[in-house]
């Protein structure tokens, strides 16, 4: 049976009535298309998610990942998704065409992650990765290195990685050891990485690692990284493989989640063999490797807000069925489905409003980064640049945070049945507990939201986010049925930006104690950035109803909204007065008393 859900009418509502995404299509770069030919993209990527890769779901748990004699194979079933998703045009949807992409505005990219990380989250990873891997190429490689690698991984012929990690290495990269040693128009790549999602595997015939290694005789630190392309097999010019390249897959971890997924470790020129190719500047790699790693931030909190999702929806069709006790009110004579019981409606409402404002958060910042990118040099490009770069915290932490919660909470609906594996929804919370480690824990996103875009030029990041908040507040602070939620969020709001600039003095004046809030004060600005974006679609919809549209998916748009903001933003309001308490109990005690 099938387990991925999703409603096309949330998804639409997002796109269409609240960010009027058809406007892209004004761009440049977009100008061949229409809002019809992106509303057609978005209805095959969930068909094609429902047909193609929603059963690698349960395939996958059930074959998981085999290493035997150094070789790591996967299900059968998903070389063959792999190379459709990728003849299909999947992988590229959102690329430009010079290299067998098909030229979609880029935040369709995440919109169709949306679609197949629900439907298979260890599957959409290979596809995801080999995407960020082949933009990589795209944007820095040498021409002769685009015209190589990139048709072939857009196609699903090749796939791609991104090899960071380290024994030694881990969330700090300074330390890396990975050596390359120049060797006429190549260099021999030295070392070992591990934690590699997908680093080895039978769906493809070539794997194409991006590597961070340091140049022999390069600086310490960041300042002496380089990114270097690495393929698995070795090819020639005309693309034809040459043999093995000395990278090797010494072993595979055991999971808690994610079992159809490989996360391996791999050696790079245990026999002094491995070639590697300088993919853009020297002691730049660092620099290069935060495309794919801010795209891969932003996807695992894409994943984390798709699981709960589908776990939203099994939950909601199952306590639709579930007949079990009677009425509290006694209003009814008989037993009723269990969706009637107060307490199950409190979780669904909550999952609703926490997924609804999660995808529309994630379609946001997706939006704001078409114009980032597209538009002309001048203010207009740069504010969306900077409400990208705030946002991308936000978007990987509390999705990834949230996500895992809302998997609880489904679980919790469906009584015992959720802890078994008759229903999906275990399985969502097994694999989507790795999104809070993946790409830097949410303590690091954490500081580098009050840390960094609290101060890189002038805290324009910051600055370009009160802004749009601010500009939403006052246009709608005398709504007639939801002003009030809108005035409550204004008052927490105002707290919380004195919270900012209070925390931004204590980055110097007291590190250890700044450090210790900067998590919770992560969680206040995600909450206050949910309340805007449920205010905003439920106030849409109220205009709706106003115009005769009135039903039952609008009225749950804006009761959603009003709950959210009504339960949430007090505890928002708390949460903002512990990051500035003067206790320091965190930085004090002592580790033997522990």
């Amino acid at each position: 049976m099938a387990h991925f859900k999703v409603n096309q009418k949330d998804i639409f509502f997002i796109l269409k009535d609240q960010l009027n995404y058809g406007s892209l299509c004004s761009l440049e770069r977009n100008k061949d298309l229409n809002e019809k030919t992106l509303d057609m993209l978005v209805t095959e990527a969930i068909s094609f998610a429902r047909g193609v890769v929603d059963p690698l779901q349960e395939i996958g748990e059930k074959w998981g990942v085999k290493f035997e004699n150094g070789k790591v194979s996967c299900a059968p079933e998903f070389r063959k998704a792999f190379k459709q998703y990728g003849q299909d045009g999947w992988t590229a949807a959102a690329r430009d065409t010079k290299y067998g992409g098909q030229g979609f505005p880029h935040m369709m990219r995440i919109v169709i992650n949306d679609m197949m990380y629900g439907a298979c989250q260890a599957f959409n990873m290979a596809a995801s990765l080999t995407h960020g891997a082949a933009h990589l190429i795209e944007s820095f490689g040498s021409e002769a290195q685009k015209r190589l690698f990139i048709p072939k991984m857009f196609t699903g012929t090749w796939s791609g990685t991104m090899c960071l990690t380290e024994p030694d290495a881990g969330s700090n990269l300074a330390a890396l050891q990975t050596a390359a040693f120049p060797e006429e128009d190549h260099y021999k790549i030295k070392g070992s990485k591990i934690f590699i999602s997908w680093g080895d595997h039978d769906l493809t015939e070539n794997i194409i690692h991006l590597v961070l290694a340091r140049i022999d005789g390069a600086p310490e630190g960041v300042k002496g990284i380089s990114l270097f392309i690495v393929p698995k097999v070795m090819v020639n010019p005309d693309g034809s493989a040459r043999g093995p390249n000395d990278v090797v897959c010494t072993g595979v971890e055991e999971k808690l989640g994610l079992h159809a997924s490989p996360t391996c470790a791999l050696s790079f020129g245990s026999k002094n063999e491995c070639i590697g190719y300088l993919c853009g500047q020297a002691n730049k790699g660092l620099s290069h490797m935060f495309q794919m790693m801010n795209a891969a931030r932003i996807n695992t909190g894409v994943s984390g807000m798709t699981l709960a999702s589908t776990a939203y929806q099994n939950a909601l069709e199952y306590t639709k069925a579930r007949i079990q006790g009677r009425d509290v009110a006694g209003k009814k004579p008989s037993d009723v489905p269990i969706i009637d019981h107060p307490d199950v409606r409190r979780m669904l409402l909550c999952m609703k409003a926490m997924v609804d404002g999660m995808r529309s958060m994630i379609y946001t910042g997706a939006f704001w980064q078409d114009y980032a990118l597209e538009l002309s040099d001048g203010d207009e490009k740069r504010h969306y640049q900077n409400l990208v770069d705030f946002m991308t915290p936000i978007i990987k932490a509390y999705c990834s945070d949230m996500g895992f919660r809302v998997c609880e909470m489904a679980i919790q609906c469906l009584g015992g049945y959720g802890y078994c594996k008759e229903y999906p929804i275990e399985q969502y919370l097994r694999d989507a507990k790795i999104m809070s480690l993946y790409e830097g824990t949410n303590g690091i996103q954490s500081m580098d939201l009050m840390g960094r875009k609290m101060r890189v030029n002038a805290g324009a990041p910051y600055f370009a986010y009160k802004t749009e908040i601010q500009k939403f507040l006052q246009v709608n602070k005398e709504h007639p049925q939801l002003g009030e939620n809108v005035e409550h969020l204004s008052n927490v709001f105002k707290r919380i930006d004195q919270m900012a600039t209070e925390l931004k003095d204590k980055m110097t004046a007291d590190p250890l104690q700044w450090a210790s809030n900067t998590y919770p004060a992560l969680l206040a600005f995600s909450e206050i950035t949910m309340a805007w974006r449920l205010l905003d679609m439920g106030i849409i919809a109220s205009t709706a109803m106003k115009q005769g549209k009135e039903n039952d998916f609008y009225i749950g748009k804006v009761l959603q909204a009003a709950y959210f903001t009504d339960v949430t933003l007090p505890h928002t309001l708390a949460t903002v007065e512990t990051c500035l308490r003067e206790g320091r109990e965190v930085v004090e005690m002592p580790i033997k008393g522990f």
